[in-house]
């Protein structure tokens, strides 16, 4: 049959196509896994009950509000203890966590379970700020009088040329008082980076929508914000440049947690438009299958959290010898050091396995356990189980490996597992995606290349990708008649697609 450019299509595409597999744009996800309650148990001790409870009361699955409570826990306690496994490795407790659920699944009310204590805890900072700035205000005013007067009776006792008055202390208020923050839900690196060297201990950054703010970091910074983050989660020195001012902001330790959700398929799109630089890697996401709908039999002890949060910002780092904060290092027992050792040996067996973003996941997972059980070990206390932890014992480190291996890694495998996938196959997701979005009705390896597409620009990258969309029925070539010069290889698209959007 002849068609318009001399084109020959191989068969009637309106009725001889097969239906497309449309598993290439949306990957058939493995199921959520699920930890036996004996384990949970044994993972979060103390405050296993109330994650049962504050997910039965938020009708949200269980998994939502123990990576809540782990990160907020890892934030309130910053930079005043960081864990040393062993000489040469200092690792910071923060923990970013990533909530993936559809929008009815409860990601919010699991979060508000235990960000509104913390809440409460800023609205109390900032109460007791604006008490002490009203005092200092006072005192500042009556500093400038004093000091006023100070002036002048200088000038007068040099005009008559007797010694000045030496400057009296009630002259000067002092510096003013800094408001205490636990939280905040956005702000500009610089500002960020304010809050940090004045508060020094460290913040949580909580977003009800991840996926946006990871997408759009880079919108008016030219890429400086998502360097910003990456060191973000090392705890290390950091300096921000401000725009104003050619003094930049020096930060002792750039220390922030982040917890916030994302819908499956917000994340797809982030994890196929983004390149693999290691900031997704860092965040540890559960991925749980929506909790039934019930009316709640329990009630939530709400003061539960509340208390504990404070008992860990009452923590206070030590000062070294030059008079500065530095965190209070803790150490794992010789015990807990060997089970940490063992860990490392597994993930490097999953690691070989693995490919694309969960080998990057993967690789960071014995860090994430030592941060994990930093923050258990600090929560049993902080529920009135056992004393001023000094050290990580090799019950805290088990608890922590269990959970970030043999839990959270099928998590984030069900989150990441797309990413996952060979070369051809995400390249293959990434065109389907450009069909379907904009109703393509042919397509080329041209009209590919123009859009400058990380990972498909050449013929090497992008024909594989075709021959994948081929054996999914969503393209077939189309045979180009006889002519001078080469003819662009072209491709129909399945019509059948049209009823799929």
């Amino acid at each position: 049959m002849k068609v318009a450019n001399a084109a020959i299509h191989p068969f009637d595409p309106a009725q001889d196509w097969p239906d497309p597999d449309t598993t290439i744009i949306r990957p058939v996800r493995p199921a959520a896994p699920q930890m036996s309650a004996r384990d949970f148990d044994t993972v979060f001790g103390p405050w296993a009950s109330w994650i049962r409870d504050a997910a039965e009361v938020k009708s949200a699955p269980v998994d939502f509000v123990a990576l809540a409570l782990l990160s907020s826990a890892s934030a309130i306690v910053g930079n005043s203890r960081w864990t040393v496994p062993w000489d040469g490795w200092k690792e910071p407790p923060l923990i970013w966590g990533m909530l993936v659920g559809d929008p009815s699944s409860g990601k919010s009310p699991a979060l508000d379970a235990v960000l509104d204590p913390i809440r409460q805890i800023d609205t109390d900072l900032g109460a007791k700020y604006q008490d002490e700035r009203k005092q200092w205000d006072d005192k500042d005013e009556v500093a400038r009088l004093i000091l006023a007067k100070w002036k002048a009776d200088a000038k007068t006792a040099i005009q008559e040329g007797e010694k000045p008055p030496e400057k009296p202390k009630e002259a000067d208020a002092g510096a003013p008082p800094i408001r205490g923050r636990v939280r905040i839900t956005d702000a500009t690196t610089e500002k960020v980076g304010e809050l940090l060297r004045d508060g020094w201990r460290g913040l949580l950054l909580s977003r009800d929508e991840l996926s946006g703010w990871l997408a759009g970091m880079d919108r008016y910074s030219g890429g400086g914000d998502r360097a910003f983050w990456l060191e973000a989660f090392g705890g290390r020195s950091y300096s921000v440049d401000r725009k104003n001012s050619p003094e930049p902001i020096i930060v002792d330790h750039l220390s922030i947690a982040i917890l916030g959700g994302t819908q499956p398929d917000k994340l797809d799109s982030l994890l196929v438009h983004s390149d693999d630089d290691g900031l997704l890697a860092r965040f540890m996401v559960v991925f749980p299958e929506p909790a039934p709908l019930q009316r709640p039999t329990t009630t939530l002890d709400e003061t539960k959290v509340r208390d504990a949060m404070e008992r860990l910002r009452a923590l206070e780092p030590v000062t070294d010898e030059h008079g500065c904060k530095r965190p209070l290092f803790l150490h794992l027992q010789e015990p807990a050091k060997d089970a940490l050792q063992e860990f490392r040996i597994q993930c490097m067996v999953w690691e070989a396995e693995a490919s694309g973003l969960m080998k990057s996941h993967i690789g960071k997972m014995p860090g994430l356990s030592v941060r994990v059980a930093t923050v258990l070990a600090l929560l049993d206390c902080a529920a009135g189980q056992g004393g001023y932890v000094t050290d990580i014992s090799a019950g805290h480190m088990g608890r922590a490996c269990h959970y970030v291996g043999e839990h959270l890694r099928q998590h984030a495998y069900r989150a990441y597992g797309a990413a996952s996938q060979p070369p051809e196959i995400r390249a293959a997701s990434r065109i389907a995606e450009i069909i379907q979005s904009e109703g393509l009705r042919q397509i080329g390896t041209r009209e590919i290349q123009r859009r400058g597409l990380v990972g498909i620009q050449t013929a090497r990258e992008i024909g594989p990708a075709f021959k994948v969309l081929e054996g999914a029925a969503w393209i077939s070539p189309i045979q180009q008649a006889d002519g001078p010069g080469r003819p662009a290889k072209m491709y129909a698209v399945n019509p059948r697609l049209e009823g799929l959007k």
